[in-house]
This record gives structure tokens, C-alpha cells and sequence, in this order.
């Protein structure tokens, strides 16, 4: 064998490898996103059930996912694109279940669900993803601390608007150890749920 044609079934020998490799690392990474976007979609109906009332909690997951329904500009949630909300039912209870965006975190957005009955009072409020920085900004989280649950029973009408802060601002919620910025962002990012609902959807609730 020629000098010439050992080089040559080196390079193609190389380029065989190179291309098996880099095929077999597109494979993996297909995969794993699409097992992180199952595994993060399933979390998400977790926390559509979590964030209902009692009377509804039994609702099937896949009754909540088909009363889904188009919000009317949901720019003032923080979306950039049309979106979704759900509408959930059973007899005569019903909530409605936003998703919200804030972009006022410190380490980036904070989405949440934010769910609302007839009354107008929030049933419950889950993050659904944060990038803040554990141990401090991190309680926003229910795995962490009972926090978030401070929403449950709120309307409006509970508090004045400065209330909407965390207490050192003058207002009802605790806020972190060290961390201001991000329980600020998760309660403005609620009340302006509440404040969208009033004025976007109550005329669309169904009567019981």
C-alpha cells in the first residue's frame, strides 16, 4: 500500500468516526430534550391540579387540559406570544387557571400558575419554573417552603395596592433572607393575574 492510499483510508477512516460520533451526540441530545420537555410537561399537570380548589381537585388531568381556551391579550402576563388559560368546571364550582410570566427575577423569568374562582379569590399560585439562586431566592418554590401558599384566599378587594409588597416595602408578604427581588417579582406578577382577570375574563365565567 502506497503512502497516498494509507493517508487516504486514514482520512476517510477519520471522517467515518467524526460522522458516527457526531450522529450518536445528536441522538442523545434529541432524546434527552425530548424526555426533559415530558418530564416538564408532566410536571406542569401536576401543578394545573395542585393550584385548584378542593372542590375541584379530583377533576381528571385531561379534563383540565381540554378546558383549555384562547386569552384575550395576554401580553399583561407577561407573554410575548398568544396563550392559553383553563376554564375548569364540575358542577357548579369553577376556577380559571392562568400562566404568567414574570421577567422581574433576578436570575431571569419566573413562570407560574396562578389559579382564580368565581369569587375572584386565588385558589392557588405554583412556580412552575425559576433559575433563582438556591437557598435564597429558591422558596418561591413549594418543594422549598410554604410560601407560595401565602396567596391562597386573596382577591383584590383583600388588600389595598400597597399591600401587593413584601413587608419591608410596606406591604403583607414576608419576604427572603437576603432576597427581596424575587418574592417582589412572584407578587406583582399575581396581582396583575388578579387585576387581568377582573378586567379580561369575569364577564366570560360561566354561570353555575
Amino acid at each position: 500500500m502506497t503512502t497516498q492510499h494509507a493517508m487516504l483510508r486514514g482520512a476517510l477512516a477519520l471522517g467515518l468516526f467524526a460522522l458516527v460520533t457526531a450522529g450518536s451526540v445528536a441522538l442523545t441530545r434529541a432524546v434527552t430534550a425530548e424526555r426533559i420537555a415530558e418530564h416538564q410537561l408532566a410536571y406542569q399537570h401536576r401543578q394545573l391540579q395542585e393550584v385548584l380548589p378542593a372542590s375541584l381537585a379530583s377533576v381528571p388531568v385531561q379534563a383540565v387540559l381540554e378546558s383549555a381556551f384562547s386569552l384575550p391579550d395576554s401580553a399583561p402576563l407577561g407573554h410575548r406570544t398568544p396563550q392559553e388559560g383553563w376554564r375548569v368546571q364540575q358542577g357548579s364550582e369553577a376556577a380559571t387557571i392562568l400562566p404568567v410570566v414574570t421577567r422581574q427575577g433576578y436570575n431571569g423569568d419566573i413562570r407560574l400558575l396562578v389559579a382564580i374562582d368565581q369569587s375572584g379569590q386565588l385558589t392557588g399560585v405554583r412556580v412552575t419554573h425559576h433559575q433563582e439562586t438556591p437557598g435564597l431566592g429558591d422558596d418561591i418554590d413549594r418543594s422549598r417552603s410554604d410560601w407560595i401558599t401565602s396567596f391562597n384566599g386573596l382577591s383584590l378587594e383583600s388588600l389595598p395596592p400597597s399591600g401587593w409588597a413584601v413587608s419591608k416595602e410596606g406591604g403583607e408578604f414576608d419576604s427572603f433572607t437576603g432576597a427581596t427581588i424575587t418574592p417582589r417579582a412572584v407578587i406583582n406578577a399575581v396581582h396583575e393575574a388578579l387585576r387581568y382577570y377582573q378586567r379580561e375574563l369575569v364577564q366570560q365565567e360561566p354561570t353555575p
